[in-house]
């Protein structure tokens, strides 16, 4: 993982640990799933760009505002 994927993947899983209120296992398994919000991709394929990244950080949003 480039330096970049591994900062987004920091802080992308901890804003979904956050929605699992702290569980890192729930967020990990998130982050490994594919995701319909996402086109059906797994959001730890999406951490290579600013774009992807933000489109992850949506869908945690989403979740976190329940429209998931």
């Amino acid at each position: 993982m480039k330096a970049t994927e591994l900062r987004n993947y920091n802080r992308a899983l901890q804003a979904v640990s956050d929605y699992f209120d702290g569980d890192m296992e729930a967020a990990e398994l998130w982050m490994q799933r594919p995701t319909g919000s996402l086109g059906g991709h797994k959001p730890i394929e999406m951490l290579s760009t600013e774009q992807e990244f933000h489109a992850v950080l949506s869908a945690i949003n989403r979740l976190e505002d329940g429209r998931m």
